[in-house]
């Protein structure tokens, strides 16, 4: 099984302090991570929201570095949002049981769905609305 890392994941992975997602990825082989480039932009715009310069200095190389081991552990860069991946976003834009959700976050699904990738992430309220349309799941 592949997996596809969100920016909720991501952070949580560079958290400074032992997170649900760090404790996961230890029992998970390194190959079978995936990332969105729409996740890493939704991350780096969050760590440059952070006010304190060293926590941002900081959060910004641990990204870099965990990012940098997926694409060498994997041999695959951060998965570009292609013409495919949108076909399944523009039907998740119409879909009413996602009500609440940002277009990222579909987007991030629709990738998911159209790689055959499991979403590794919080586990969150519209969880049963996407499994029911198709998206494997793995609530932290």
């Amino acid at each position: 099984m592949n997996w596809l890392l969100p920016a909720p994941t991501l952070a949580q992975l560079v958290a400074s302090v032992p997170t649900a997602a760090q404790r996961w990825a230890h029992g998970v082989d390194a190959r079978a991570l995936r990332v969105s480039v729409i996740s890493v932009a939704q991350l780096r715009t969050r760590i440059q929201l952070e006010p304190a310069p060293a926590t941002r200095a900081r959060l910004d190389v641990d990204l870099t570095t965990l990012l940098a081991q997926i694409e060498a552990d994997s041999g695959i860069a951060p998965l570009a949002f292609s013409a495919e991946h949108a076909l399944l976003w523009s039907h998740l834009c119409l879909e009413p049981t996602l009500a609440g959700l940002a277009q990222t976050e579909r987007q991030i699904y629709a990738t998911a769905m159209y790689e055959g990738l499991t979403v590794v992430e919080p586990a969150r309220p519209q969880h049963a609305a996407l499994q029911a349309l198709g998206v494997r799941l793995h609530a932290l």
